[in-house]
């Protein structure tokens, strides 16, 4: 019976494969200069400082496609617009043009999956200084709206808090008690928070007092990384294939790729035929490498200009609605447009300075619930049999409440015929391309470089509040990888063996395209950081004088 039902299961997962097949029919084509540019952002692949250093700063402002990371804001049949980037899998492609190019950068599969639990545990870190009044910025893309962000902050918010609670509730740690931090460069130094005294060193009568360095990895504030790796979130969002994916049977797929050998090899190879007709295929450990390759395969001179802010207002936004794939998949079609009277389709990210419909709109609804709420008040009072000067009182609220709706409807009205305007004039006028002072190799270098210490210094200060009573406090550096039990890496490994065959094989790619770079005199080498931060620094000293 056992053998059956197994023979059969494994029946089933052939015929998945096939559906997928049928599914993923369409390849990445080859990129022409004109046609759409596809960014399949695999998350922790260092694709942010990627996409917004190179790939934006090297397309004009009007060729960008809106933001797309929460759900695309995009016609899919004629976008209007050259360059898309998403944490999408490549599912995306069914529904865009059939000539779109693919690019992808990858990254060293364990690498990946730990840069993911740090990052998803600052993040619910960081939440923990919210007040209980929060509320999320509107018209703006955060990153827990962002998968797979939206599922792993979540769930370490909600196992952080309650273990950070009873951490706090420990007392606090003997005078004498010293504990190891560190530097923003690196060092090692010695606090004592009670003497509130730090040192370099310590004598031999200190180091006694000295508590054990604190496990990253492994302590009482938050879910270990042995105990993360195997629980099921971690199989969907961080181990092989760790994309969204829009096809229904993914997860059906994915659970047969792990039972069945068979079935994996076939989609391993599947992928590595893909991927060999991407216009671009790079490797974080291989960052500035890979930006050479890239720029040299899109046609983006490093030594040519580099472009401002800004997304493309004439992306087909004002006629596509914001759709997640979701929809869009089910519907089985192209979405249309269904705005509904209070709703508008300007999408603020895409660079228009059109008043806020969004807001405006949200500002009428609001006033049109007060309203609502004064009716219901002077009826009550009525009924009531209430004293005429409660009722003169609750007159004057409700005819003010009905005066400050007029106003918010007229206002509404005025804005969305500003905004037809101006879309009218934006699809009459050539845009203006803006244009920054460096290089586009220059530019990236002082973008990454910014990137890097806004990121290390955020990192930082969310950190903070995982620290134990004694001042102990989580950093998740290299040296606390190297640190990590061999054990673990290796099951890892294991968990990402996909992955591992396809980081090597997306090398193999890089070092081939650059090589043929090379040979045809297109790859060019970045400008030492140096050389950004000296432009810089002349720049300043000119506005100056």
């Amino acid at each position: 019976v056992h053998s059956a039902s197994s023979e059969q299961q494994q029946q089933d997962c052939k015929s998945l494969l096939q559906e997928y097949y049928k599914f993923n029919h369409k390849e990445a084509a080859p990129f022409t200069g004109d046609n759409l540019v596809y960014f399949l952002h695999i998350p922790r692949t260092a694709g942010r400082t990627f996409h917004s250093c190179l790939l934006r700063l090297g397309t004009p402002g009007r060729k960008r496609c809106p933001k797309a990371y929460d759900h695309l804001r995009i016609d899919f049949k004629v976008p209007k617009c050259n360059l898309l980037s998403s944490h999408d899998d490549f599912s995306v492609v069914e529904q865009l043009p059939d000539d779109v190019a693919v690019i992808s950068q990858m990254r060293d599969p364990v690498d990946r999956f730990l840069s993911a639990y740090e990052f998803a545990i600052e993040v619910a870190a960081r939440q923990l200084r919210r007040s209980r009044n929060y509320t999320k910025p509107r018209n703006r893309v955060v990153t827990d709206d962002v998968w797979p962000w939206s599922y792993l902050i979540p769930y370490f918010a909600e196992d952080i808090k309650p273990k950070m609670a009873l951490v706090k509730a420990e007392p606090v740690m003997p005078p004498g008690v010293w504990s190891e931090q560190r530097s923003d460069e690196g060092q090692v130094y010695y606090w004592n928070k009670y003497l509130n005294m730090s040192k370099w060193t310590l004598d031999e009568s200190e180091k006694q007092h000295l508590v054990p360095n604190l496990d990253p990895y492994n302590n009482r504030m938050f879910m270990p990384l042995a105990e993360f790796m195997r629980q099921p979130i971690a199989g969907s969002c961080c181990t092989t294939g760790s994309c969204c994916s829009h096809w229904e049977g993914a997860p059906q797929l994915r659970s047969c790729m792990l039972q069945h050998a068979d079935i994996g090899q076939e989609l391993l190879n599947f992928a590595l035929r893909r991927i060999e007709k991407f216009t671009h295929v790079g490797a974080t450990d291989r960052l500035f490498e890979s930006v050479e390759s890239a720029a040299a395969s899109l046609n983006m001179p490093l030594d040519g200009l580099a472009y401002g802010a800004g997304e493309a207002s004439a992306a087909n936004v004002e006629r596509a609605r914001s759709l997640t794939w979701a929809e869009a998949m089910k519907a089985g079609e192209v979405p249309l447009p269904q705005h509904g009277d209070d709703e508008a389709a300007y999408d603020p990210s895409a660079g228009s300075d059109a008043p806020d419909v969004h807001q405006l709109a949200h500002d009428a609804r609001k006033k049109r619930a007060e309203v609502s709420a004064k009716q219901r008040m002077w009826n009550e009072a009525v009924e009531a049999d209430a004293e005429q000067a409660r009722l003169r009182e609750l007159r004057g609220e409700l005819n003010a409440a009905r005066a400050e709706l007029v106003e918010a409807q007229q206002q509404l009205v005025q804005a969305r015929g500003e905004e037809a305007k101006m879309r009218k004039v934006l699809e009459e006028q050539p845009q203006k391309d803006k244009t920054l002072e460096l290089s586009l190799g220059a530019e990236f270098q002082r973008c990454a470089t910014r990137a890097q210490t806004r990121n290390k210094a955020r990192k930082k200060n969310s950190l903070l509040n995982l620290r134990l009573t004694d001042y102990r406090q989580v950093y998740f550096s290299r040296e606390d990888r190297k640190a990590i039990p061999a054990a673990l890496i290796e099951e890892i490994k294991q968990l990402n063996a996909l992955d591992v065959v396809l980081h090597k094989h997306a090398l193999e790619l890089l070092e081939k395209k650059r090589a043929d770079h090379t040979t045809a005199g297109k790859l060019q080498t970045l400008p030492p950081v140096a050389v950004a931060q000296q432009h810089r620094a002349h720049r300043g000293k000119l506005c100056g004088a």
